[in-house]
């Protein structure tokens, strides 16, 4: 599978979220997640913000973008 055209790393961040748009029929970017837990809550309010017609995927970034242990 070929990585959306949204798909843009940020340093520091483990997670990019994006936002299914259907008049485009592309995904376009939506936020970034440190872990998991902040994933789940973003992906969960964005569902209630954004309602039922919309569609979210993660992308897990590579690692060199995780953000570093000290």
């Amino acid at each position: 599978m070929t990585m959306p055209k949204a798909y843009e790393p940020q340093q520091g961040q483990q997670y990019q979220i994006l936002l299914w748009d259907s008049c485009n029929r592309e995904y376009e970017h939506c936020d970034y997640a440190e872990d998991k837990e902040e994933k789940n809550f973003l992906l969960s309010e964005y569902s209630l913000a954004y309602g039922n017609g919309y569609k979210f995927k993660t992308i897990l970034l590579p690692k060199k973008y995780h953000k570093k242990v000290s």
